[in-house]
Protein backbone atom coordinates (compact mmCIF):
# COMPACT_ATOMS: atom_id res chain seq x y z
CA UNK A 1 0.00 0.00 0.00
CA UNK A 2 1.27 3.53 -1.11
CA UNK A 3 1.86 5.72 2.11
CA UNK A 4 1.70 9.63 1.81
CA UNK A 5 5.03 10.08 1.29
CA UNK A 6 5.15 9.76 -2.48
CA UNK A 7 7.06 6.77 -3.58
CA UNK A 8 7.09 4.70 0.27
CA UNK A 9 5.04 1.92 0.99
CA UNK A 10 3.90 -0.38 3.44
CA UNK A 11 3.44 -3.55 3.36
CA UNK A 12 0.08 -5.53 4.63
CA UNK A 13 0.59 -9.05 5.61
CA UNK A 14 -3.16 -10.38 6.76
CA UNK A 15 -6.25 -8.37 7.57
CA UNK A 16 -8.44 -10.12 10.18
CA UNK A 17 -11.52 -8.97 11.84
CA UNK A 18 -11.85 -8.01 16.17
CA UNK A 19 -13.43 -7.02 18.48
CA UNK A 20 -12.32 -4.18 20.77
CA UNK A 21 -13.22 -1.90 23.42
CA UNK A 22 -13.42 1.80 24.06
CA UNK A 23 -15.06 3.54 27.04
CA UNK A 24 -16.17 0.26 27.61
CA UNK A 25 -17.88 -0.18 24.74
CA UNK A 26 -17.67 -3.47 22.14
CA UNK A 27 -17.17 -2.61 18.96
CA UNK A 28 -15.97 -4.59 15.90
CA UNK A 29 -14.00 -3.83 12.79
CA UNK A 30 -11.80 -5.22 10.27
CA UNK A 31 -7.62 -4.41 10.53
CA UNK A 32 -4.97 -4.67 8.30
CA UNK A 33 -1.61 -6.58 9.99
CA UNK A 34 1.73 -4.52 8.90
CA UNK A 35 4.90 -5.31 10.41
CA UNK A 36 6.78 -2.29 12.27
CA UNK A 37 4.74 0.80 12.70
CA UNK A 38 5.28 3.05 15.01
CA UNK A 39 2.07 2.06 17.02
CA UNK A 40 0.55 -1.18 17.85
CA UNK A 41 -3.18 -0.54 16.82
CA UNK A 42 -3.94 2.76 14.23
CA UNK A 43 -7.56 3.39 14.22
CA UNK A 44 -8.55 4.72 10.84
CA UNK A 45 -10.61 7.33 9.75
CA UNK A 46 -13.52 4.51 7.94
CA UNK A 47 -13.75 3.23 11.82
CA UNK A 48 -14.13 6.32 13.41
CA UNK A 49 -16.86 7.20 10.77
CA UNK A 50 -18.52 3.91 11.33
CA UNK A 51 -18.75 4.08 14.61
CA UNK A 52 -18.98 7.47 15.10
CA UNK A 53 -16.40 8.20 17.24
CA UNK A 54 -15.43 11.92 17.65
CA UNK A 55 -11.93 12.90 19.55
CA UNK A 56 -11.58 15.83 21.66
CA UNK A 57 -7.82 16.58 21.47
CA UNK A 58 -8.80 19.95 23.71
CA UNK A 59 -9.42 17.60 26.52
CA UNK A 60 -7.52 14.82 25.32
CA UNK A 61 -11.24 12.40 25.32
CA UNK A 62 -12.92 10.18 22.79
CA UNK A 63 -16.63 10.85 22.84
CA UNK A 64 -18.73 7.80 21.87
CA UNK A 65 -22.29 8.18 21.66
CA UNK A 66 -23.46 4.46 23.35
CA UNK A 67 -26.85 4.40 21.36
CA UNK A 68 -24.92 3.97 18.22
CA UNK A 69 -22.88 1.04 19.70
CA UNK A 70 -25.51 -0.55 20.87
CA UNK A 71 -27.65 -0.33 17.66
CA UNK A 72 -24.62 -1.87 15.51
CA UNK A 73 -24.28 -5.07 17.81
CA UNK A 74 -27.67 -6.18 17.66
Amino acid sequence: METASDGNFIRIVDRLGLDFYVNGLRMTDEFMVVPNLSESVIIGATTLQKWKIKLDFEHDTIIIDPRVAKLKLL
